[in-house]
């Protein structure tokens, strides 16, 4: 996937904007904006793009995207479009930061949701009850207006700021590089989510921020706090954690697929970065 940023200034004159979107798929560019944006998946099922998170998405997701942080829902056109009647469908929220006024979050009684707006630079989903509990709530909001709208999302914030139903999608290293706005470590970013489960040397990394190789080391651990491999290992063992999870391959068969021709290297990387086995992973991941 060409990771192709596009930012998006809307003007949104109300507090938030939300519309119902319905689709034969889900299909985008990798985009960033400055809003927030709130989005539930009411059918359909893909791939889920979050920063340098690669996750299958399906059905009853919610998922809170942090302001400026990189995303797409995408899955496979069908054969026929014009004979699809499955829909794919969502229903997405966008809303400022400073949507209730800038001196709002400074206020104590906001502070869990200043915390919810900070864990979603590195996105946030929701799970279990509380996804449940969101999906219905924000179904509703689409049949208000004035204040009884602005009441109910203010109330479905509050849910989802109190919850410890959630997991939170890309890692501390991809916000901490993303926000700081280096336009050479995004351009290596782009071109090992387009190209990570190919052979990727630490030339063609240098080559894609115009330095030698020797430069680029100095330069990504200092702008990073960890090494180019460890970051290249971090995106192919997270995508083989989505395969393994999907139970339609073989550990053997995720590792190529992430890039790894050695299973021997593979399941080394694995451990040092999960914690635990590949097959210690299969297998709580069928518990879930």
């Amino acid at each position: 996937m060409k990771a192709n940023f596009r930012k998006i200034n809307s003007s949104i004159e109300q507090a938030f904007h939300i519309r119902k979107d319905e689709r034969t798929h889900f299909y985008d560019n990798w985009h960033f904006h400055e809003m927030l944006e709130l989005v539930v998946i009411l059918n359909g099922e893909g791939e889920r793009y979050i920063g340098d998170s690669i996750e299958n998405f399906s059905k009853g997701d919610v998922i809170l995207v942090g302001s400026k942080l990189p995303h797409v829902w995408r899955s496979n056109p069908p054969q026929d479009i014009d004979k699809v009647k499955t829909k794919c469908v969502s229903i997405i929220i966008q809303f400022s930061p400073s949507f209730l006024g800038s001196d709002f979050l400074s206020l104590a009684e906001s502070k869990k949701l200043k915390e919810l707006f900070i864990n979603a630079e590195m996105g946030i989903c929701f799970i279990n009850k509380t996804s449940k509990i969101l999906i219905k709530k924000i179904k509703k909001l689409l049949s208000l207006n004035g204040m009884e709208r602005l009441l109910l999302f203010l109330e479905i914030l509050h849910i989802a700021s109190k919850s410890n139903e959630y997991k939170l999608l890309a890692s501390p290293l991809y916000k901490e590089t993303i926000f700081k706005s280096d336009l050479k470590i995004n351009r290596v970013f782009e071109f090992v989510m387009d190209n990570f489960s190919d052979p990727i040397t630490l030339d063609d990394a240098a080559k894609q921020a115009s330095m030698n190789k020797t430069a680029f080391c100095r330069y990504f651990k200092n702008k990073t706090n960890k090494t180019f491999t460890s970051f290249l290992n971090e995106i192919r063992i997270g995508y083989a954690c989505k395969l393994i999870h999907e139970e339609k391959y073989s550990i053997t068969e995720a590792a190529y697929l992430s890039g790894y021709n050695s299973p021997s290297h593979f399941n080394k990387q694995f451990r040092l970065i999960k914690k635990v086995s590949p097959s210690e992973f299969y297998t709580n991941a069928k518990k879930l």
